[in-house]
């Protein structure tokens, strides 16, 4: 069990079964990184879009081609404030703003700390097929030791309800009455309805060898009942972070029970509680394994302990709880989580399975090694508990804040302004050596400061259409002017400017054949047809490339066009649905002024017999 060898990546756990295609997918995090939302809709495209050295494409175009096809078919709840502010910024990243929902924990002080998707997969006269992932992991990039569950089953019509799921089905019912900007759109609303009442007949398939499934949603109303009621003979505790009440409460229920953790986190134990465990350990920082990273181009490894794991000896028995709940009260008591219980025998899943060492192979039990308490107490830093307390206190004022953005027009043609109007509550302030400046995500050079008291509404202008977005960032810096930290927020954004879309897709596709590469990748179904079409690309541009003396454009011939006609032919055939996407484009490309126009020079003749021989199709 947990054989190091045996990795997943997420993205491999998105993938749809063999001829299937995602119909809506529903995911929640801790914490959030917009490239890696960006990059995650890549498993959902009919072929691998990783590059010769398996790390997935940059390609502008390919992932382009994902937001138009994926965009409004993924929402992803996560905390408020715990969006990560990209390194670069990109315009890719205006498709993500109806995808990504902030909400927060109903218990006073608690987090929103789940990691779970729900994904609904479709096919062409086949059963409906879900697929229910539960990790340790937010949705990041970070390189840890983490877990993940993957749990497949059929949609069953006309099946009775499946009550073992019903916490499952609440839950997903449940994340938008957390929302912090209430009320949810209309279209993500449908499907989560749609879905929650969907997975009370889902039969999902038990990994091999267990017998027995349970789901645990943590810190909802009616969800106080412990996951860990019922027999424990021995327990086995794996978490990166733990906290005193916890462990004492853990270390109750049976004898001779693990803990694994930290060094920095047991090293914050008082030694007594340590002692009621009988063995410590932690992961040995020379056991660290190398791989090739989805996202970079460079080998990295498996950094540090981040899988959160109970494992209990039932008689001959064996319960394991896998999910996002570290060994704290705040995970029990305060914050919302998500665990799965499952069991099976205790010969194969029990806690000797998981610590077993086999001369032969690299066992789970390799990485660990015997943690010995520090002889010294670790004081912790006087300053660096002030700043921290400065910080979440900020953010925590931040958080009581409600924030909506317009759009408004300015008197320079072709700009705009940001309004960011700003609701609050009586008594809330910044401590009074912070202050704190605000900022459109990608627009650093209209920061301004932000007071609570003195503005209810930030004004932020010129803006291009491209740079409009709902991102806004907030730093906090000390009176001196030391930067402390930064959060940020997706803020409900109104009065868009119709052509906005229009003018992203302008300023992503600034060229002819960056338009024909897109529509390449909207029509491939495999790795080889992606190529076919690209080489028939590179080849076209250099022998059918022609100047228009009106715009100065890259043109094309009716003769290079001939693979992209054959390319919707072939979707016309086996997959309509991909001409939705090309319909799409065309039209907001059509909407572009006719000197600015992207659209290759004869693409109607192509275009309009396939797409009127579509539309018959639908009738």
């Amino acid at each position: 069990m947990l054989q190091p060898s045996d990795r997943q990546h997420l993205f491999e756990s998105l993938r749809p079964p063999d001829g299937y295609s995602l119909d809506y997918a529903i995911g929640t995090t801790f914490t959030l990184e917009l490239l890696a939302l960006l990059t995650a809709p890549l498993a959902f495209t009919t072929f691998d879009w990783a590059d010769e050295d398996g790390h997935l494409t940059r390609s502008p175009q390919a992932l382009l081609a994902t937001m138009q096809q994926y965009a409004e078919r993924i929402t992803i709840f996560c905390q408020t404030g715990k969006i990560a502010i990209p390194k670069n910024h990109s315009l890719l990243y205006s498709y993500l703003e109806n995808s990504v929902i902030e909400v927060n924990a109903p218990h006073p002080g608690g987090i929103f700390h789940p990691k779970i998707w729900v994904l609904r997969f479709t096919a062409s006269n086949q059963p409906v097929l879900y697929r229910f992932l539960c990790l340790s992991r937010n949705l990041t990039f970070d390189r840890c030791w983490d877990t993940i569950l993957l749990l497949d089953g059929q949609l069953i019509n006309n099946g009775k309800e499946i009550v073992e799921n019903r916490p499952l089905s609440n839950f997903i019912a449940t994340l938008p009455q957390l929302a912090h900007n209430p009320p949810i759109r209309q279209q993500v609303q449908d499907y989560i309805d749609k879905i929650q009442s969907d997975l009370l007949r889902v039969k999902f398939e038990l990994p091999i060898g267990f017998e027995q499934l349970k789901f645990h949603p943590l810190g909802l109303p009616g969800n106080t009942k412990s996951p860990f009621s019922g027999r424990i003979d021995r327990l086995l505790v794996m978490s990166p972070f733990v906290s005193e009440k916890k462990l004492n409460q853990l270390s109750q229920q049976g004898k001779h029970n693990i803990l694994i953790s930290r060094p920095e986190q047991l090293d914050q134990i008082l030694p007594t509680t340590l002692c009621t465990f009988s063995q410590l350990y932690q992961i040995n920082p020379a056991a660290n394994v190398g791989e090739n990273d989805d996202n970079q181009a460079t080998s990295t490894s498996l950094v540090g302990l981040h899988a959160k794991l109970y494992i209990a000896d039932a008689g001959t028995s064996a319960r394991i709880w896998t999910g996002s709940a570290n060994a704290t009260e705040a995970a029990f008591e305060r914050n919302v989580e998500f665990l799965v219980e499952m069991v099976g025998k205790q010969q194969n899943f029990g806690i000797d399975s998981l610590l077993a060492i086999h001369d032969k192979e690299v066992t789970f039990r390799s990485l660990l090694e015997t943690f010995v308490p520090s002889t010294e107490p670790i004081e912790p830093d006087p300053s660096k508990l002030l700043i921290d307390e400065l910080v979440q206190s900020t953010v925590n004022t931040l958080l009581k804040l409600h924030f909506q953005a317009h759009v408004k027009t300015t008197e320079n043609s072709g700009y705009y302004a940001l309004e960011l109007q700003v609701s609050t509550k009586e008594g809330l302030k910044f401590a009074s050596d912070i202050f704190v400046r605000c900022y459109p995500m990608g627009c650093i050079g209209l920061a301004q400061n932000f007071d609570i008291h003195t503005k209810n509404i930030v004004k932020f202008s010129p803006l291009s259409c491209q740079a409009i977005t709902s991102f806004f960032v907030f730093e906090i810096y000390l009176t001196n002017g030391q930067r402390l930290d930064s959060v940020m927020f997706n803020v409900p954004l109104a009065e868009v400017p119709a052509e906005r879309q229009q003018q992203i897709l302008k300023a992503l596709l600034q060229d002819k054949n960056q338009v024909l590469k897109l529509l390449m990748f909207l029509l491939a179904d495999s790795k080889a047809d992606a190529r076919e079409l690209i080489a028939a690309i590179v080849g076209g541009t250099s022998n059918d490339k022609i100047k228009s003396n009106s715009s100065n454009k890259s043109s094309t011939s009716t003769s290079f066009l001939f693979p992209v006609f054959e390319a919707m032919v072939k979707a016309l055939d086996q997959n309509p649905q991909k001409l939705d996407y090309v319909a799409r484009l065309v039209e907001d490309l059509r909407k572009l002024p006719p000197e600015e126009q992207l659209l290759p020079d004869n693409f109607d003749e192509i275009w309009q017999p396939i797409y009127t021989a579509y539309q018959k199709l639908k009738l």
